[in-house]
């Protein structure tokens, strides 16, 4: 189930995404040319206490509200009468985040390790997560105190799965689902044409590009060429016109 969710912010922090291809960066301090200031969340499904920071996917933001301030709330957003304003069914409680607010109001901040993974594998949704208990020092004669947990992120292992042309130009540029299929809207159509071109364009660089093994072999051929031939740019040139791919 989903436990990581992006969410623009109009504060300045440690992630940015661009804006037209959602794509994010580690900030270093400069503005990002179109794009966006984000904080990343991490939920869990245990038991909400009083004063836990807690995220509400359900709900959407008005355009009049405080994005921060409807998505995410402290006390489960009790009213005057102490009933909860939202059902419990729809809360999650934040663990880990890059939000510096709730990082100091007690909220554990997600590490650098996982923030570099994280960038370059964005499609990920749900990761696991390693519970670290923790304790604070009493008394000498008295045995320390259980205080908590902290939270130990697994990075996957494993090569995530190649994305093909296809589903990144489905990111890139996407095409909200159930529009009409014969009367599809300018928008629409404007996406479709940006997709097909993004395909094309991906395909022709794939067939321009070069394998590693590909590479020390030119590299090869081209030393023994120069042992044989001389210094002579002519004739590298002719022999790089002659193996570049067209």
């Amino acid at each position: 189930m989903k436990n990581i969710h992006v969410l623009p912010t109009d504060k300045s922090g440690r992630v940015g995404r661009f804006v037209d291809t959602q794509e994010l960066i580690l900030r270093s301090g400069k503005d990002i040319p179109r794009g966006e200031n984000v904080n990343i969340y991490i939920t869990s499904d245990e038991e909400i206490k009083d004063d836990d920071w807690v995220y509400c996917p359900v709900l959407k933001k008005p355009v009049f509200i405080c994005l921060d301030s409807i998505l995410m709330f402290k006390n489960l957003g009790y009213d005057s009468n102490g009933n909860s304003k939202y059902k419990k069914e729809w809360l999650k409680k934040i663990i880990l985040t890059t939000d510096p607010d709730l990082i100091k109001d007690g909220v554990q901040a997600i590490d650098d390790e996982f923030l570099e993974w994280f960038v370059n594998n964005p499609s990920c949704e749900e990761i696991e997560l390693e519970e670290i208990e923790k304790y604070k020092s009493t008394t000498y004669d008295q045995p320390d105190r259980f205080i908590g947990y902290d939270y130990k992120i697994i990075i996957p292992k494993e090569e995530p799965k190649q994305e093909t042309p296809e589903e990144a130009a489905e990111r890139f540029y996407p095409i909200p689902k159930g529009g009409s299929m014969w009367m599809p809207s300018r928008d629409d159509l404007n996406k479709a044409n940006k997709q097909e071109g993004f395909i094309e364009g991906t395909k022709w660089q794939a067939e321009r590009m070069y394998s590693e093994e590909e590479v020390f072999n030119l590299c090869r051929e081209f030393a023994i060429f120069v042992q044989r031939n001389g210094p002579s740019y002519k004739k590298q040139q002719e022999w790089f016109e002659q193996f570049k791919k067209k």
